[in-house]
């Protein structure tokens, strides 16, 4: 009889022990990669939030330390003017309910449902105005009101000889003046309560730019005889026109850049928007920079007005303080004298991820510190008390950084 062979093989329980071993291996395996990638998703979505915290903060860098290029000079009877302004015909400023402003700006300078005017002015924070629907990222943002002009050449504002006519204005020279250039048209004699109206105009295209020629033709998109309640045929013979720059972004070689009357603030996708009011750019309403939640700012002043351009005071613009928009858009000395007396912007903003990093809890939001379900920004000011920003629970499950920064108003100082 043959001898059969032993077969040999695994039994149950072996082979349970070895996928019981294997089970624990796949899992041990599956926290590792969870942990790095979780390390991973923290340290780029971190990496994403400086990045996006330079763009926005060197874009607001540049803004503000150029606010008031070309305004300084004429500072004693052109700031507080209020502005009119019109492009092809359609009233621009003051802003009408014809012609609203876009979102986030919908209600910059609303007070019971009447548009306020734009008055000239380097800089005006409107605090606390970004829009507050659902929809909109961050709660209570302020609004940054920026001007100044693209005019290289001279910073000289060019007097009158006469009083002007419809469509020109007469002047010792136009030299200054390259030809479709925006001008502002300001009267140095005071109104009643202080500066009178503004109005923005334009060198025709076809403008002599040599020192013969003595009067200023107007003509051009931006022209229009009158605006509003304001007509340039109005304006008295101690009236001046500033060279504002060109009235298109793309300049040709030795032509001037265009002026920059803007709007900064938060809108909807954590974006920081700026929206042109003269319309020179287009679209007027572009985003500048992603992963902004918040915007907030103070202003450093020189609080003595005695023109030492030392800043020795920090001041909120919250309404019904001193410095709030109301008070520097009065229109009268008392106003003008404290939009001189601001020498830099501190600006403080709250970056946040694009998408949620942790379950929807109460326990803390990641914040700069990674423990705290508040933010805190102001925190360095001097005279100024740290704000807090609490999280709701669902602000919770993204990850925040507190990026603040001071910007001088370099041409504010005089």
């Amino acid at each position: 009889m043959m001898r059969r062979l032993s077969q040999a093989g695994l039994t149950l329980i072996e082979m349970m022990v070895a996928f019981l071993i294997s089970m624990i291996l796949s899992v041990a395996v599956m926290k590792v990669m969870s942990s790095s990638e979780g390390t991973r998703r923290t340290l780029s979505s971190s990496s994403d939030l400086d990045t996006a915290g330079n763009v926005a903060m060197f874009q607001l860098d540049r803004w503000i330390r150029s606010a008031g290029s070309g305004l300084v000079q004429g500072n004693s009877y052109t700031y507080g003017c209020r502005v009119f302004a019109a492009q092809n015909s359609t009233q621009l400023l003051p802003v009408t309910s014809l012609t609203p402003l876009p979102a986030p700006f919908a209600n910059t300078f609303e007070n019971s449902g009447a548009k306020s005017d734009y008055r000239l002015a380097p800089v005006i924070i409107v605090s606390g105005n970004g829009s507050t629907t659902p929809s909109v990222s961050g709660n209570a943002s302020d609004v940054l009101v920026l001007m100044a002009t693209g005019n290289q050449d001279s910073q000289v504002p060019s007097l009158l000889t006469a009083p002007p006519a419809a469509n020109a204005l007469p002047l010792a020279n136009v030299t200054e003046f390259q030809p479709g250039d925006l001008l502002l048209i300001a009267d140095q004699q005071p109104g009643a309560t202080g500066p009178q109206d503004c109005m923005v105009s334009q060198a025709d295209p076809s403008t002599v730019t040599n020192g013969l020629a003595t009067s200023l033709t107007l003509s051009g998109p931006y022209y229009a005889a009158s605006i509003g309640t304001r007509s340039i045929a109005n304006f008295t013979f101690a009236s001046v026109a500033i060279d504002l720059g060109g009235a298109t972004t793309a300049t040709a070689a030795g032509a001037n850049a265009p002026p920059s009357f803007q709007l900064v603030g938060v809108g909807d996708n954590n974006t920081l928007y700026s929206y042109d009011l003269l319309g020179v750019n287009s679209p007027a309403l572009q985003a500048q920079a992603d992963g902004v939640f918040e915007m907030h700012a103070l202003y450093g002043i020189d609080s003595t007005g005695n023109g030492n351009n030392k800043i020795d005071q920090w001041v909120t613009a919250a309404p019904g303080s001193a410095y709030s928009a109301d008070n520097l858009t009065a229109g009268t000395p008392a106003a003008a004298q404290l939009l001189k007396n601001i020498r830099a912007v501190h600006v403080a903003l709250i970056m946040r991820t694009s998408l949620p990093e942790r379950p929807q809890t109460s326990t803390g939001a990641p914040n700069q510190t990674g423990t705290s379900s508040q933010l805190m920004y102001f925190t360095d000011v001097p005279g100024i008390a740290p704000q807090p920003r609490t999280m709701s629970t669902l602000e919770q499950t993204y990850r925040y950084r507190v990026i603040e920064t001071t910007i001088p108003v370099r041409n504010n100082q005089y």
